[in-house]
């Protein structure tokens, strides 16, 4: 399976379980994030010993992204936010077999929507996507 990871696996989850099995992705917007020494050592640490893979997605997939995120009115989205989101789009485009690990709900709510499979890492996942954007009144 191909694992997204929030910086929050680094940050707040010292007992993330990895598996020999997966393939790991942090976006580098997420790994800018990583700055404080331990959540730092336990990112370096995972990535040499597991498949790991720094990389983030092409533009015009932020650009999707940001048109998704304006269509459920999702507005708070940082840019390491829409680089996991765009960057699991464009593995589930490829056919792959993707899971998302982040606490963000806003993540997961676009990724809900998108059917696209996400799992909290300290707090449970949204059971139920919402959208907030705004409903037009008929005239």
């Amino acid at each position: 399976m191909h694992v997204i990871l929030d910086s929050a696996v680094f940050i707040n989850a010292t007992s993330f379980s990895f598996s020999k099995k997966d393939i790991y992705y942090v976006t580098l917007s997420c790994d800018a994030e990583v700055k404080e020494n331990l959540a730092r050592l336990r990112l370096e640490a995972a990535s040499h010993e597991y498949d790991f893979h720094f990389q983030d997605p092409c533009m015009a997939t932020i650009a999707v992204v940001r048109s998704l995120a304006n269509k459920y009115g999702v507005k708070r989205l940082s840019s390491a936010d829409e680089s996991v989101i765009g960057l699991a789009l464009e593995l589930v485009e490829r056919k792959e077999k993707v899971k998302v690990f982040t606490d963000d709900y806003s993540i997961q709510n676009v990724l809900k929507w998108r059917k696209i499979p996400f799992s909290g890492i300290l707090q449970s996942g949204i059971q139920k996507s919402r959208s907030f954007a705004k409903k037009r009144k008929a005239t």
